[in-house]
């Protein structure tokens, strides 16, 4: 978890610095994950923040079962968008390697400007299928839902399992289980996706209305600091924005 909390504070850190005139919100939530006989076991219930209720059908899916209550508690800040960091699924590794993180999304518009911030920033991502079909496979006969989809598209139907609680608000996912960290002899935490979040709030201060001069001012600002911090005509450090409120996660 240390890895996903690190890549949503380094983006709030940077989307400090750069001044970017747009209101955002990072949420974390962090718990202990020991065993203990009050641990989780297969086959129990659990009722989520939404009141949606979860069959546990394997223990080590845990992580999204945090992660889908940081998004209800998100939604009551009535958010213009919500975006999800997580290094999830092993699937996603298998899927993409080390080479781009997972992307999901039940809004288009908002998919194809991560794409894009992923693009310029160099930090990129690859779009994933989130169709019916994936969400069918989480279906229970105990529980509203259960907590993995079986043994084929893991990484789809784990970002399926976070879509059922973000249904209404324009949302993303980024799976990053293959692009957060380096093993061999460059071992190390990588820093992604604060890059390609980075660069999305860059793109999206431009994008905002200008009900005052200032906001344009601030954004231009927010790039120049942007190219000074990384030396390059392209800031490699971007950020999930939304102009009202967004929200970034740690599995």
């Amino acid at each position: 978890p240390s890895l996903r909390c690190a890549s949503v504070i380094g983006t709030i850190e940077a989307f400090a610095r750069l001044e970017l005139p747009l209101n955002l919100v990072a949420v974390v939530p962090a718990c202990e994950n020991l065993p203990g006989g009050q641990a989780i076991k297969p086959g129990d219930i659990v009722s989520s923040m939404s009141g949606r209720t979860v069959e546990i059908l394997n223990t080590d899916a845990e992580g999204r079962l945090i992660l889908c209550d940081a998004i209800t508690w998100a939604k009551s800040l009535a958010p213009e968008i919500i975006i999800d960091v997580a290094t999830l699924t092993g699937a996603c590794v298998v899927a993409l390697g080390a080479h781009a993180s997972g992307l999901f999304s039940n809004h288009q518009p908002l998919a194809d400007a991560l794409l894009q911030a992923g693009e310029d920033s160099g930090d990129r991502a690859w779009q994933m299928p989130l169709w019916p079909e994936y969400e069918r496979q989480l279906k229970s006969r105990f529980a509203d839902v259960a907590n993995i989809g079986g043994s084929k598209a893991g990484a789809v139907t784990a970002a399926a399992f976070l879509g059922l609680f973000a249904k209404d608000e324009r949302w993303a996912h980024l799976d990053i289980a293959g692009t957060a960290w380096k093993s061999g002899k460059d071992k190390g935490a990588t820093g992604r996706p604060v890059g390609l979040l980075c660069r999305y709030l860059i793109d999206r201060a431009n994008q905002e209305p200008a009900s005052a001069s200032r906001t344009k001012s601030d954004a231009a600002k927010g790039e120049k600091k942007a190219k000074r911090a990384t030396g390059r005509a392209k800031p490699t450090a971007a950020a999930s924005s939304a102009p009202k409120a967004a929200k970034a996660k740690d599995a």
